[in-house]
């Protein structure tokens, strides 16, 4: 009886461990660091979608501060649904859900830079 329960628990363990917790990481495809160096360093608007707080500790000098959840209600200061916008979080994840809010609002030229330890 007691090989019969280890043999049980032994098997709940074993699937349990097969099976994902939580919610992966997002995939996030940033763009050719090459392409975002030309970026930063011309006249893109370079936007830090992290919170005021992680901004505070760092960011890119021409960056302004957009936290992502405020992206949607604050489309003006994106000026031009034309003009070259560079966005950055901490890991890429907040830039990759800011593109596709900006894209959907019809900005035609927004780039996901990643992490802003990753900016060139």
């Amino acid at each position: 009886m007691k090989k019969l329960i280890l043999l049980a628990v032994v098997a709940a363990a074993s699937v349990s461990c097969n099976k994902e917790v939580g919610t992966p990481a997002a995939t996030i495809a940033p763009a050719a660091q090459s392409r975002v160096k030309e970026l930063l360093d011309g006249k893109a608007l370079v936007v830090d979608v992290r919170t005021p707080g992680e901004f505070a500790n760092g960011h890119h000098p021409r960056a302004v501060n957009i936290p992502v959840d405020q992206v949607e209600s604050r489309l003006k200061e994106f000026g031009a649904k034309s003009q070259p916008i560079v966005v950055y979080c901490a890991s890429g994840v907040r830039s990759s859900r800011a593109k596709q809010a900006l894209e959907s609002a019809g900005y035609s030229s927004v780039i996901n830079a990643g992490g802003f330890k990753d900016l060139p």
